[in-house]
């Protein structure tokens, strides 16, 4: 019996014993699954907290972009505005900052070339709301802008530049996209500047095998334009240069090469034959020379952070551009295809911004008249007379063969052929004029002289302005269409009457024809020999994308030829510029055939423009923007 009891006792205990487990395993089962739910509601906290601040960073970034927008389409930045994010609508405010007399604080940066910023700095703040959770993101953001032709090579999309020959650039190359690098030859980049906000490779777009040529780069110095500085350059490897060095690439020493080249397998590459990986071997190779007193970088790409530099839209060359219900001031009348003024904020189109501008619009009606505008925007100055009887001799209809409109068929464009040589005494304020262009909107003492067609299309029906006789400008000008433009012979050389000044020609296309020139090009006449000839212009064209098998024609053939210029020099210098892609000039490039032969291109960057006062009219910016502090 004892040893029964003894048992039944240490079942009890044991029973005990597992009551309070239980409880106390329940117990904790409790705490945990407390703490479990409250983990999860931190969590949940934490993760729509953190949702909140992106969004609003988010925010700001697109606040950002449209300040740089606003600032590049000439327009005040919008004090407030609303983004969606993830579908969820943030609202998001702008504020420049001002000096202590309220005005905007702008600063004027000047580099060492002369190549001038203004700095424009404001405020940006956005809020965003995740349930409960709200976030709320500052930022004070500096707008740099540059006037475009300040650089002599600017594309917002992808840069190639493949020419045959021996090329040199000088001055600032930019691409807000990639920028592709395989000459037949040559290609010298002589600047201080050659920035990517994608990736820079040593190949073709529309050919990713083909690494040719030798590419030189200048390293940094200060001021590129003096030639006192130190000239040292360093070669940017294509990929049979960089085999031959022991490194194995795709394409070269490009932003494809991301791994290095350790030539002695002892771990680091500073040692001979060794490469680093070209986001950081990039920052030596084209460092400032040995010895230079001063530091910095030609060559930077996306991974050194470059940002995009925003750009006008192609609709600042449009004859009228649709606003937003109530901010412009004409109506389209869809029965006659005309634009009517209604007054201001009574419409929803508005006259484009170089239209706007424009001391002369010659606009082709859709029965091939032309309605002739003057510096006040009417068809009759204040005398009543009519601005096409002032201009009477000066310009006509004409057509012309261009065997690349017309994808080397048959078939004509029609456009505005306008004599320069005949306008200059009747706008020559320091003349006798007889159109007072003083009166209408000028800038750095010059105008815009624009053109447009009343139904225009691709193909044939593009429209466009020829100028001609232009080798001596009255005035600083600014040639701007929504269609092609060709400019015929010798333009803005300079002469005993009128010096060389500030000119531009900013078009859907920009067509280049030589002093040889006669109108006599025909589907069937072949090719027209072209003769040397120079053009001191700044140009803003569109153009085609390259893609695999397809070129566009690269930066050698941004300007458009029409003549057989073997042997024959194009001389230009000014600015090149492509900001948006052909809307009806979509003629592809096609070497040869009925359309060109290249010529000898001498390309080179206007230095006159490093002083602002020397810039064609209303030279558009480049804007980019730079974070100075976000809390």
């Amino acid at each position: 019996m004892k040893h029964i009891t003894t048992l039944n006792s240490r079942s009890g205990v044991a029973m005990a014993s597992a009551v309070i487990t239980v409880f106390a395993t329940a117990a904790l089962v409790a705490v945990l699954l407390t703490m479990a739910v409250a983990t999860d509601r931190s969590s949940g906290v934490t993760r729509r907290s953190a949702q909140a601040q992106y969004i609003a960073e988010g925010a700001v970034e697109i606040a950002s972009k449209a300040v740089q927008e606003s600032i590049a389409n000439w327009k005040t930045p919008p004090a407030e505005g609303t983004a969606t994010i993830d579908g969820v609508e943030v609202n998001y405010t702008v504020t420049p900052m001002t000096t202590g007399a309220g005005d905007l604080a702008q600063t004027v940066l000047t580099d060492a070339a002369g190549i001038q910023t203004i700095v424009t700095t404001y405020e940006i703040s956005a809020t965003a709301q995740m349930e409960q959770d709200v976030a709320r993101v500052s930022r004070v953001v500096s707008a740099n802008s540059t006037p475009i032709f300040q650089f002599a090579v600017f594309y917002t999309g992808d840069l190639e530049v493949n020419p045959g020959p021996d090329m040199t650039l000088g001055g600032r190359v930019h691409s807000n996209g990639n920028i592709h690098l395989a000459p037949g030859a040559g290609l010298q980049l002589n600047t201080n500047y050659v920035r990517a906000v994608g990736d820079i490779y040593r190949c073709r777009k529309d050919d990713p095998f083909s690494s040719t040529g030798n590419v030189t780069i200048r390293k940094w110095v200060e001021n590129p334009f003096d030639s006192s500085e130190p000239s040292q350059y360093s070669t940017m490897y294509n990929k049979a240069q960089f085999a031959a060095l022991g490194a194995t690439s795709w394409s070269g020493y490009d932003s494809l090469f991301n791994v290095g080249h350790d030539a002695n397998a002892d771990g680091d590459f500073g040692d001979l034959g060794d490469f680093k990986p070209f986001s950081a071997g990039s920052l030596d190779m084209w460092a400032q020379p040995a010895g230079y007193e001063t530091t910095g970088n030609t060559v930077l790409t996306s991974d050194h952070w470059i940002k995009e530099a925003v750009t006008p839209f192609i609709g600042s060359i449009k004859m009228f551009e649709e606003q937003v219900a109530g901010a412009g001031d004409h109506v389209l009348d869809e029965e006659s295809g005309l634009y009517e003024y209604v007054g201001a904020g009574n419409g929803n189109y508005a006259k484009g911004f170089y239209h706007s501008k424009a001391a002369l619009s010659f606009i082709v009606n859709a029965d091939n008249s032309v309605s002739v505008f003057g510096p006040d925007g009417n068809t009759e100055n204040e005398a009543g007379v009519s601005y096409a009887s002032l201009l009477s001799g000066v310009y006509s209809l004409k057509t012309i063969y261009d065997a690349r409109q017309a994808e080397q068929g048959n078939g004509y464009v029609t456009v505005v052929e306008v004599d320069l040589a005949l306008l200059n005494p009747l706008i020559d304020p320091a003349g006798s004029p007889v159109i007072d262009v003083t009166a209408g909107s000028m800038d750095n003492n010059g105008v815009v002289l624009y053109s447009a067609k009343y139904g225009a299309g691709k193909g044939l029906n593009t429209g466009g302005i020829k100028v001609k006789n232009g080798k001596e400008l009255a005035l600083p000008l600014t040639v701007v269409s929504e269609s092609p433009i060709y400019v015929q012979g010798d333009f803005n050389v300079g002469g005993s009457n009128y010096p060389k000044t500030g000119a531009a020609a900013i078009g859907d296309a920009v067509n280049l024809l030589s002093n040889a020139w006669n109108d006599t090009k025909t589907p069937a006449s072949g090719k027209p020999t072209a003769s040397n000839t120079t053009y001191n212009v700044a140009l803003i064209t569109g153009n085609q994308d390259s893609a695999i098998g397809k070129y566009n024609g690269g930066l050698e053939n941004l300007p458009r030829f029409h003549e057989n210029w073997s042997g024959r020099d194009c001389n230009i210098k000014g600015s090149f510029v492509n900001t948006w892609g052909s809307d009806l000039a979509t003629g592809k490039w096609v070497y040869g055939g009925k359309i060109y032969e290249a010529p000898r291109r001498n390309y080179r960057y206007d230095t006159d423009f490093n002083n602002i006062g020397n810039l064609p009219p209303f030279t558009p910016v480049a804007v980019s923007a730079q974070d100075v502090v976000t809390w």
